[in-house]
C-alpha cells in the first residue's frame, strides 16, 4: 500500500459518545461515523473497547475498506500520552497496538482546533478538562478529575449538583426549587427515595445521569434561583481553572464540548468570569474537529504532516459528502 493511499482512523472518544474519521496519509478525509463513549474509567476497559471495534468495523464498511494502518485516540478517560502498558491494556487482543495511538480527547481537540500551534483548550462535555500548550509545547493540565470526584464545571458535575439540589428540597431540609420536580420526572420515579434508587441502578452509567444537566441549564434560563446559582458556580470554578492554566501558555483560547455548543448561557457564564480573571485572551473557533486533531496528533508523532496535508484535510472536511 503506498503512502497516500494508508488510512488513519482519528477518534474524538468522550464519555457519552465517540466521532470517528478516515483519512488518507495525504489528507483526504474519506468518512466519518459515530459510537457510543469511551471513557474506560467510568465502564471498563472492556466495553471501550468493543464499544470502539463496533465503531471502527462500522466505518470501514461504510468506506469500503477492510482495515487502517494507523488508529489515533484522543479519550476522555486520559489527561496525557498513554504509556506502553495502557495502551496494551486498551488493545487487548482486538487493535494492534503497532497502529495504536493514544492520548487525552483535550489533547486531540487542542491540535485540532489550532492546527498543533500552542494555546489552550477547555472542555466541557460530559466532565471538563483543561489543557494547555507553551511555547515549547509542553503539556499543562487541570481538572479531568472524573466522576468519582463530581469534577466541576462539565454535564456530570452540574448533573450531580443539581440532583443534590432535588434531593434536599424532596425532603425539605434546603430551599425550594423546580429541580425537585424535573428529577421526578427526568428519572421516571415518585419521590425522593425512588430518586436514589434510580441513580444506583445497575447500568446507570455518569454519561447517563449527566444528561440532568440540560434541565439544570434549562431551570437556569427560567429563572429557578437554585439552578441559576449552581450554573454560575460550575463556571466560575472552571473559569478559574482556566485561567491557572493561561498563565503558563499563550492566550489564545478555545472552547468545545456539548455545555457550550448547547448552551449559550453556559458559555456567557463562563467568559463573563474568565474575563474577570484574564483580560487578553484570544477568543479562537475550533480550526477543524477534535476527531481530525486525533489525526494530525498521529502525523506529528510519525513525522509526516505538512502543510499540503493539512490544506488537503480542511478542504475535504469541509465539502464531504454528509
Amino acid at each position: 500500500m503506498t503512502m497516500n493511499t494508508s488510512l488513519i482512523i482519528g477518534v474524538d472518544g468522550g464519555g457519552t459518545h465517540s466521532k470517528l474519521v478516515a483519512v488518507l496519509a495525504d489528507g483526504t478525509v474519506l468518512g466519518v461515523g459515530n459510537g457510543e463513549g469511551l471513557n474506560y474509567n467510568a465502564i471498563g476497559m472492556a466495553p471501550a473497547r468493543a464499544r470502539l471495534k463496533r465503531a471502527v468495523d462500522k466505518l470501514l464498511e461504510k468506506i469500503g475498506r477492510a482495515d487502517y494502518d494507523g488508529l489515533s485516540l484522543g479519550l476522555s478517560a486520559l489527561d496525557a500520552r498513554a504509556d506502553s502498558a495502557t495502551a496494551a491494556g486498551f488493545a487487548g487482543d482486538i487493535f494492534p497496538p503497532g497502529k495504536l495511538l493514544l492520548d487525552s480527547d483535550a489533547c486531540a481537540a487542542l491540535i485540532g482546533a489550532l492546527l498543533g500551534k500552542p494555546g489552550v483548550i477547555v472542555i466541557s462535555g460530559t466532565g471538563a478538562m483543561i489543557l494547555g500548550l507553551d511555547e515549547n509545547m509542553k503539556e499543562h493540565v487541570i481538572g479531568g478529575w472524573g466522576y468519582k470526584l463530581d469534577e466541576p464545571g462539565g454535564g456530570y458535575g452540574l448533573a450531580i449538583a443539581g440532583l443534590k439540589a432535588a434531593l434536599m428540597s424532596l425532603e425539605q431540609i434546603g430551599p425550594d426549587t423546580e429541580l425537585a420536580r424535573r428529577a421526578l420526572e427526568f428519572f421516571s420515579v415518585d419521590d425522593a427515595r425512588g430518586l436514589i434508587n434510580a441513580l444506583y441502578e445497575e447500568g446507570c452509567e455518569p454519561a447517563a445521569i449527566a444528561k440532568f444537566a440540560r434541565v439544570v441549564d434549562q431551570q437556569a434560563e427560567a429563572g429557578d434561583s437554585v439552578s441559576m446559582e449552581l450554573a454560575a458556580e460550575q463556571m466560575a470554578i472552571l473559569a478559574r481553572m482556566t485561567g491557572k492554566i493561561l498563565e503558563r501558555c499563550p492566550q489564545r483560547l478555545c472552547l468545545y464540548g456539548g455545555m457550550f455548543e448547547h448552551s449559550g448561557q453556559m458559555r456567557r457564564l463562563f467568559l463573563q468570569e474568565l474575563s474577570s480573571l484574564c483580560a487578553d485572551v484570544e477568543l479562537h473557533e475550533m480550526e477543524l474537529p477534535p476527531e481530525l486533531g486525533a489525526v494530525l496528533m498521529y502525523m506529528m508523532e510519525h513525522g509526516t504532516l505538512n502543510d499540503e496535508i493539512v490544506t488537503r484535510m480542511k478542504h475535504t472536511w469541509e465539502h464531504r459528502a454528509t
